[in-house]
């Protein structure tokens, strides 16, 4: 696995380690096989978005300051120049807004376009700064397709809004999601 996964499994290492809690408990709170939370740590695989929130959570990380972290040893990987400079404040109040879907595996897509048409920014933009396949962005968008933790970073930084804040409101949102699906 390339190094920007290591990346994620080194940060995620580091905030499990600040807990007492072990790789297993980390896997059944986050709902995935233990060998997924080893196998990430040890930055042999990388977790789809949904998954790596759900693992953070799982350890009470602070979301925000994690993406933040991650975003920040990102941007050198992508085209970070063309990264529209915003306000924070519109966005933060416009992705709290956003409808729950029922399935939690179309909410990343659907937040992403929320972000992408509040800035006016094609598929086209987004992909070429975050140098990730067009045709797999319009899949994200759509909620074919879960992006890994390390692309979806990557399409969000693009946008220009704050990481830290979107993936702190999409695990606030992931919660309300399995919370509602679970009664």
């Amino acid at each position: 696995m390339g190094k920007e996964s290591c990346i994620f499994g080194s940060l995620f290492q580091a905030v499990r380690s600040q807990t007492t809690l072990s790789q297993w408990e980390i896997s059944v709170r986050a709902g995935t096989h233990l060998s997924n939370v080893n196998q990430v740590e040890a930055g042999n695989q990388e977790p789809n978005v949904i998954i790596a929130v759900k693992m953070l959570l799982a350890a009470n990380a602070d979301i925000q300051s994690f993406f933040t972290s991650l975003s920040s040893q990102l941007l050198q990987s992508i085209e970070s120049s063309k990264i529209p400079v915003l306000s924070q404040d519109e966005f933060k109040k416009e992705l709290n807004s956003t409808s729950l879907p029922s399935d939690e595996t179309k909410f990343f897509g659907i937040l992403l376009f929320k972000c992408r048409s509040i800035t006016n920014l094609s598929q086209n933009y987004i992909s070429s700064i975050a140098k990730y396949d067009h045709r797999s962005l319009q899949r994200v968008e759509k909620g074919i397709q879960i992006p890994g933790v390390i692309n979806a970073t990557k399409i969000v930084a693009a946008t220009g809004i704050d990481v830290g804040i979107f993936f702190d409101i999409f695990s606030k949102k992931l919660q309300e999601i399995n919370s509602i699906k679970n009664k």
